[in-house]
């Protein structure tokens, strides 16, 4: 579960651990993911004491029904309230997370989500779609008819909402799910985005360090056992070079950054800079991708069918 979960006490062993053994920035950003259920004043005070400066909070929806739905553990009235008790701890740096395309979401509903949303004025909002894995009790339900899917048009138009809403609201839309106020762009996703190095620790964490991406054991046994038996405890794979360029499109594309094209040239050759080149063409001339000099990016309507673009502009076998 999310960090949430443990004690202001445990956190903050956590991060005297990190500040023992790494030098840290002294501008460094510690964002928590949390339940809003766990953040009471007394904790939101506690954590805010330990270091933590950015609450990323898992609101999901404003809406009693479609939090049962979702198997959350909060309701509306506690989101609004842990929202309120975090801005009095002195939290300026807030992010919550939404979810549409969910079955039961109107049209109506997503807007009273983004209403509410816009009302406390985080200064960073996600808002992402949410996904049906195969094998999961989502699919399981929609496979016995007991839940029906939203289609394409709706979950469409609930995008593009979103993208307005928030945009008129003067949220930079700088990543496919993700909304942010003038300067308060979350660090560690876009490092992700730009291919950065970056180190998971503990169960399920992932870590990449330019070439070799490594993740660690999913079990929380099996991981402590590993430990302490000096057993490996994650397995990696070296991504090739058109890994590496495959990941390049796939994350830049996703941002207001987009791809520079003297840099696929610089680093992967010629070639991919033509294939680049060629691949776009199309979907410049339709108005998905913006192309200014050597950048090209996605344009809002591109960003609606950023799978499908990304996909075409990989180099195929």
């Amino acid at each position: 579960g999310p960090p949430s979960f443990l004690s202001a006490n445990q956190l903050q062993e956590l991060l005297e651990s990190i500040d023992r053994n790494y030098k840290l920035s002294k501008n460094v950003e510690i964002t928590m993911e949390a339940n809003p259920d766990d953040l009471s004043p007394e904790y939101l005070a506690d954590i805010k004491r330990s270091g933590i400066n950015r609450l990323s909070i898992g609101i999901q929806s404003f809406h009693d029904k479609d939090l049962v739905f979702m198997n959350r553990t909060h309701n509306m009235k506690q989101s609004v309230i842990c929202i309120e008790n975090s801005r009095k701890a002195g939290f300026n740096n807030i992010s919550i997370d939404l979810i549409y395309g969910f079955p039961g979401l109107t049209s109506e509903k997503w807007s009273f989500n983004l209403d509410q949303a816009i009302r406390f004025m985080p200064e960073h909002i996600s808002a992402y779609h949410m996904t049906y894995e195969p094998g999961s009790i989502l699919d399981y339900r929609h496979y016995k008819n007991k839940i029906k899917i939203p289609g394409e048009n709706l979950s469409l138009a609930q995008y593009t909402t979103v993208v307005d809403r928030l945009k008129r609201n003067h949220y930079l839309h700088y990543e496919i799910s993700s909304f942010s106020k003038p300067g308060f762009i979350s660090r560690h996703n876009s490092a992700y985005w730009r291919g950065e190095k970056y180190m998971g620790v503990g169960p399920s964490a992932h870590s990449f360090d330019g070439e070799i991406r490594r993740w660690n054991s999913a079990k929380n046994t099996s991981y402590i056992k590993a430990l302490y038996s000096g057993e490996p405890y994650f397995n990696t794979e070296k991504l090739t070079q058109k890994d590496r360029f495959h990941e390049y499109l796939m994350t830049g594309l996703r941002t207001s950054d987009g791809i520079d094209l003297e840099y696929v040239s610089k680093e992967w050759g010629k070639r991919h800079h033509a294939h680049c080149k060629k691949e776009s063409s199309t979907f410049i001339k339709s108005g998905m991708i913006l192309k200014d000099k050597e950048t090209i990016r996605l344009s809002d309507e591109g960003m609606a069918i950023a799978d499908l673009i990304i996909s075409n502009m990989f180099m195929q076998p």
